[in-house]
C-alpha cells in the first residue's frame, strides 16, 4: 500500500483500518462499533492523500454512521467510496475545509431495490478551497441523499455532478449551495435516468446572501423517461440577495427523441440496445467532467453496466 493512500473497511462485524500515511489521522476506530463514529484529519503534504471506503454491509447487519472530516490549511484529499451496500444505510459526513485546501470525493454505489439508503453530507470551505463533488447510484426502495455546501470565505469553489440510473427504484437527490462569501463560485450538474416505475426528484437550491458580491454559480439538471410509467421532478431554485452576481440555472426532461432510435433500429440495432447507446450518450458529459483520467473510466464503466439491460 502506497505511503499516501489509507482504507476503512467494514463488513458489518469489525471495522478494519490500514493507514500508512503520516499525513492522516483516524480516531474512533476502536469504539466504532459502539459510537458508530469516526473522526479523520488530512494534515498538508507534498501529494494528495487518498482514502477508500469499503463501507460494505451484509444482509442483516445495516449501517449508521457518522464521519466527520477536517482537511487543515494545504492539505489535498481523493476520498473514494466504491461500495455496494446489500442493506439499508444512513450515512452522515460533516466536512471542515481550511484555507487552501482540495477535497475530491467521488462516490460510485449500487444498492438493492428493496433497500432504504440515506446520505447526508454537510461541507464548508474557507479561502481558496477546492471541493469537487461527484456521484453515481441506481437508486432503492427508498434512496435519500442531502448535500449542504457553506462557501464561507473569497475565491471558495465548488464543482458537483451527480448521476442517478433508476430501474424500476427511486432516488430523491437535494443540494443546497449557500453563497455566504463574495468572490465564491459553484457549478452543480445533475442528470437521470428513469426507467420502468421508477420516481426521480431533484431539488436544488442556490443562495446568495446580500453581501455577497462578485458570486458566479450554475445549476443544470436534465432528466431521461424511458417508457411511460416513470416520473421525473426538477425543481431548481434561486435565493439571491444581490445583484453583482453571475446566476443561472435550468431545468428539463423528456423522452428519448425517436428520429434517433429509429435511425439507430434501422441499422440493425435492437431497440434495447438502441435505448442503451442513447442514454449512455445522454450520461457521457459526466465522466467528461472529471479529470482524473482513472475516475472518469471508473464513471463510465459504472454508467456502462447500470444502463444495460437486464440490470436489476
Amino acid at each position: 500500500m502506497s505511503k499516501d493512500h489509507c482504507s476503512i473497511s467494514f463488513n458489518g462485524v469489525d471495522l478494519t483500518v490500514e493507514n500508512q500515511s503520516n499525513f492522516v489521522s483516524i480516531k474512533g476506530v476502536e469504539d466504532f462499533m459502539q459510537n458508530k463514529k469516526l473522526n479523520i484529519e488530512v494534515m498538508k503534504s507534498p501529494n494528495i492523500q487518498e482514502i477508500d471506503l469499503a463501507l460494505n454491509t451484509d444482509d442483516i447487519i445495516s449501517l449508521d454512521c457518522e464521519i466527520n472530516l477536517v482537511v487543515d490549511e494545504g492539505g489535498r484529499l481523493m476520498l473514494l467510496d466504491e461500495a455496494s451496500y446489500s442493506n439499508n444505510t444512513n450515512i452522515k459526513l460533516k466536512t471542515y475545509l481550511n484555507k487552501d485546501s482540495l477535497l475530491e470525493l467521488y462516490k460510485l454505489n449500487v444498492y438493492k431495490q428493496e433497500n432504504t439508503n440515506k446520505f447526508h453530507h454537510d461541507c464548508s470551505l474557507l479561502e481558496n478551497c477546492i471541493f469537487k463533488d461527484y456521484s453515481l447510484s441506481n437508486g432503492s426502495k427508498e434512496n435519500f441523499s442531502k448535500t449542504v455546501i457553506n462557501l464561507n470565505d473569497i475565491n471558495s469553489k465548488y464543482l458537483g455532478s451527480g448521476v442517478s440510473i433508476n430501474n424500476s427504484t427511486n432516488s430523491e437527490t437535494e443540494i443546497e449551495i449557500r453563497h455566504n462569501s463574495k468572490s465564491a463560485s459553484s457549478d452543480c450538474y445533475f442528470k437521470t435516468v428513469a426507467r420502468g416505475s421508477s420516481r426521480v426528484n431533484f431539488d436544488g437550491t442556490i443562495f446568495v446572501d446580500n453581501h455577497c458580491s462578485k458570486t458566479i454559480s450554475n445549476q443544470v439538471s436534465k432528466g431521461l423517461l424511458i417508457g411511460n410509467e416513470s416520473k421525473i421532478k426538477l425543481v431548481p431554485k434561486l435565493e439571491i440577495y444581490n445583484d453583482d452576481v453571475e446566476c443561472s440555472h435550468g431545468a428539463a426532461s423528456g423522452q428519448p427523441d425517436k428520429n434517433t432510435l429509429f435511425y439507430l433500429t434501422s441499422r440493425g440495432i435492437s431497440k434495447e440496445e438502441a435505448e442503451q447507446i442513447y442514454v449512455e450518450g445522454f450520461l457521457s458529459e459526466f465522466f467528461e467532467t472529471i479529470e482524473n483520467n482513472t475516475m472518469a473510466e471508473k464513471a463510465k464503466n459504472f454508467i456502462n453496466l447500470n444502463t444495460s439491460y437486464g440490470t436489476s
